[in-house]
C-alpha cells in the first residue's frame, strides 16, 4: 500500500468523526505496511481535551504492539499536528510523519510552531506533507462553514419563535432611559421593535430615519440596517435581502436630503459711521462761506 492509500484510510476516519459531530480529522499508524492504530477526533464524545485523532491512533498502536515506543512506524494524518500531538509523536519515537493539509492556526510542524524536528530535541522525524492537501482542507472548510450556518439559523429561529409581549407602562418608561441599539446585542435584535426588518423597504427607511429612532440623524439608522444586513441578511431569502437593499437606497436618499445645508442669509452690512465734522481752515472758501452765513444771521 502507498502513502495515498494510508491517507485515504485517515480520511475515512475523519469522515466518521464528522458524522458524529466532531471536527473531521483522522489519523492512522502504520507498521510494516499494516495499519496498527486508527484514530479520529473524540474530544466531544469522550469529554477529553487530549483525544485528538493522532493521540487516539498512537494509543491504539501502542496497545497493539504492547510498547509505548513506536519505532519503525509511520503516522498519517489529514491535518498538520498541533503542539500536543507533535510532542506525543516525538515521545513515541515515530519514524515518519505524513500529513495532508497545513494548519495555519495551530500547526506545530512549521505553520505556527516548529515543535517537530526542533534542533535541541534528540529525536528526528522524517516529515512529508502536501499529499491530498486540497481534499482534506476542503473537508474542514465545509465542516466549519456548515457549523456557522447552523448556529446562525438556530439564533434566527429562536428569536422568531419568541412571543411578542405588550410592554407595560413601567417597561415603556424604563426603555426611554436605555440605549435603543448596540452592536453588542444579538444579531436580530439590532432594533428594539422586532419585526421591523420584515416590513417593506419604504416603512423600514422612514422608521430608521425618524427622530424617535435616530435622534442624532438618519445615519445612525443606516448603521442599524447595515449591521442587520451583514449579520442576519446572509441567512435570509433573496427576496427579503433585495427589500433590505432597497431600504438602504431609500434611506441614503433621506440622508442626502438631511445633510444639505439651507442657504445662508446675506450678512447685514454694519451702519456707516457719520463722518466727523472738521473745522474749516481760515482763508479757505468754506471758511468764507461760514463767515458770510454768520454775518447774515446777525
Amino acid at each position: 500500500m502507498t502513502d495515498l492509500d494510508h491517507l485515504q484510510a485517515a480520511i475515512a476516519e475523519a469522515n466518521d468523526a464528522e458524522a458524529n459531530g466532531e471536527v473531521p480529522v483522522g489519523a492512522v499508524v502504520v507498521h510494516k505496511n499494516k495499519i496498527i492504530g486508527r484514530g479520529q477526533n473524540r474530544v466531544l464524545r469522550d469529554s477529553d481535551p487530549t483525544a485528538h485523532a493522532e493521540i487516539v491512533a498512537l494509543r491504539q498502536a501502542g496497545q497493539h504492539i504492547r510498547n509505548y515506543r513506536l519505532e519503525d512506524c509511520t503516522l498519517y494524518a489529514t491535518l498538520e499536528p498541533c503542539a500536543m500531538c507533535a510532542g506525543a509523536i516525538l515521545h513515541a519515537r515515530i519514524t515518519r510523519l505524513v500529513y495532508a493539509a497545513p494548519d495555519p492556526k495551530a500547526g506545530a510542524c512549521g505553520s505556527v510552531l516548529a515543535v517537530m524536528n526542533h534542533p535541541q530535541l534528540n529525536h528526528k522525524v522524517d516529515v512529508t506533507t502536501g499529499l491530498l492537501a486540497e481534499e482534506c482542507g476542503t473537508l474542514l472548510t465545509n465542516f466549519f462553514r456548515k457549523r456557522r450556518r447552523e448556529k446562525s439559523s438556530t439564533r434566527i429561529l429562536q428569536i422568531e419563535d419568541k412571543p411578542i409581549e405588550e410592554p407595560s407602562m413601567a417597561t415603556k418608561t424604563t426603555k426611554k432611559a436605555i440605549k435603543k441599539w448596540s452592536a453588542d446585542v444579538d444579531t436580530e435584535s439590532t432594533y428594539p421593535e422586532e419585526g421591523l426588518f420584515k416590513k417593506d423597504a419604504s416603512t423600514i427607511a422612514k422608521h430608521l430615519a425618524s427622530k424617535k429612532v435616530s435622534p442624532k440623524g438618519p445615519a445612525s439608522g443606516m448603521r442599524m440596517l447595515n449591521f442587520y444586513i451583514n449579520r442576519a441578511g446572509k441567512n435570509l431569502p433573496e427576496s427579503r435581502h433585495a427589500e433590505l437593499e432597497k431600504a438602504k437606497t431609500l434611506l441614503s436618499e433621506i440622508i442626502a436630503k438631511h445633510t444639505l445645508k439651507p442657504p445662508t442669509k446675506a450678512a447685514k452690512k454694519p451702519p456707516r459711521k457719520a463722518a466727523k465734522k472738521t473745522a474749516a481752515k481760515p482763508g479757505t472758501t468754506s471758511a468764507k462761506k461760514m463767515a458770510s452765513k454768520k454775518s447774515s444771521s446777525k
